[in-house]
């Protein structure tokens, strides 16, 4: 854990031992899949729910953000995400926090540091452990360039900005037949008889 995030933790976890296992400690940030289902449809894995203090989750994404480029654990939880299963990066880290989430809790448990160890369960140097992150478990560019292009795809196209909006009503204003009063009329009426008259 961090320096800014661990007071973070440990004031919105407080007593770890209220949580009975790690799935309701995972309900409990709110950093789970959330769910919809109908009497015909069932969809899951979507979007993470929007239970769990905010702040925690904040915690927990800067925490994962920097376990992923430190961890070789956490490095390969990415790493499998973003390569065999065509996840985006907030859909992999999403999967990072589940299991920072899970260590945070074991620590604060059985109140033991934090401890780096390889993907076989060995200790590992914070040196070794780099190297070993670089070697095997860095996400190729053109990957990451592939996920980005297809969230892009995947966003809908935005609203008109209000500002465009607005030029589009005045064009369509300026182009709309113009309603003419009385007064111009008998104006425009006099003036042809006086040109008549001429």
């Amino acid at each position: 854990m961090t320096v800014p995030t661990a007071p973070i933790f440990l004031a919105t976890v407080g007593d770890p031992s209220r949580f009975r296992s790690q799935s309701a400690f995972a309900n409990y940030t709110g950093v789970v899949p959330g769910a919809r289902q109908s009497s015909s449809t069932e969809a899951k894995g979507l979007r993470m729910t929007k239970a769990g203090p905010t702040i925690m989750k904040w915690a927990l994404y800067q925490s994962s953000q920097i376990g992923r480029r430190c961890d070789p654990q956490l490095a390969q939880v990415y790493y499998r995400q973003m390569v065999y299963h065509g996840k985006n990066h907030k859909q992999a880290m999403g999967a990072v926090m589940s299991h920072m989430g899970a260590r945070i809790l074991t620590v604060l448990r059985e109140d033991r540091p934090y401890e780096l160890q390889d993907t076989d369960g060995k200790s590992i140097s914070r040196e070794d452990a780099w190297k070993l992150i670089l070697s095997n478990y860095k996400v190729p560019e053109e990957i990451k360039r592939e996920r980005r292009r297809k969230t892009t795809a995947a966003i809908p196209k935005p609203q008109i900005k209000k500002r465009e909006m607005a030029a589009h009503r005045t064009n369509k204003a300026a182009t709309a037949p113009q309603p003419v009063s009385l007064s111009a009329i008998s104006n425009s009426k006099s003036n042809s008889e006086v040109m008549i008259g001429q």
